[in-house]
């Protein structure tokens, strides 16, 4: 027999909205177990597919992270060879992102497996009750000032100045020992 208590936190919108979570992330990583990817990655990627060139601090904000977080996960797919980043001559600090080519076919391999994902999520409800499940958290989100504006993001986003495209991490450090290499008394 469950306490009271334990009922009473069992309730709790944060505790179901944090277990419905849970549910989400264990479905996605089932069913995209073969990509090697995080929803947050995933949603770095489709976000940087609708909106190529965005700052890092834009593509947080689309997508929902915090900086911090959103600074891993550029940097694990910087590394994967899924994003590149672009450096802009007016202020080096806010580089570009934007997908690679292989980001590009992974976005493509991986959608069946996302469509599954959702179906899979949805599918502990009732047919009949999805669409408004959805509309629900979509209106708790609006009750909470917390729907991503698209529009407000990208104003935020200063015009672009391209220098040039950062090569991929491992082809940096290779560059690296090649010129510590070459330097007398090195």
């Amino acid at each position: 027999m469950v306490s009271d208590s334990l009922q009473d936190m069992y309730r709790r919108p944060g505790f179901l909205l944090k277990r419905c979570h849970q549910v989400s992330m264990a479905i996605f990583l089932d069913e995209c177990s073969e990509f090697n990817l995080t929803q947050s990655q995933y949603g770095c990627l489709r976000a940087l597919e609708a909106y190529p060139s965005v700052d890092q601090i834009a593509l947080a904000r689309l997508v929902g992270l915090d900086r911090s977080t959103a600074g891993m996960v550029i940097k694990t797919l910087s590394a994967r060879g899924l994003i590149e980043r672009v450096v802009n001559r007016n202020d080096k600090r806010r580089m570009r992102l934007k997908l690679s080519a292989a980001g590009k076919r992974l976005l493509i391999s991986i959608a069946p497996a996302a469509a599954r994902v959702q179906d899979r999520v949805l599918r502990g409800l009732p047919h009949g009750s999805r669409a408004a499940f959805l509309n629900i958290l979509q209106a708790f989100l609006a009750g909470h000032d917390a729907l991503i504006d698209v529009d407000e993001v990208l104003a935020t986003v200063p015009a672009p100045d391209f220098e040039k495209t950062l090569p991929h991490p491992v082809a940096r450090r290779h560059s690296r020992r090649k010129s510590r290499r070459s330097r007398p008394g090195l």
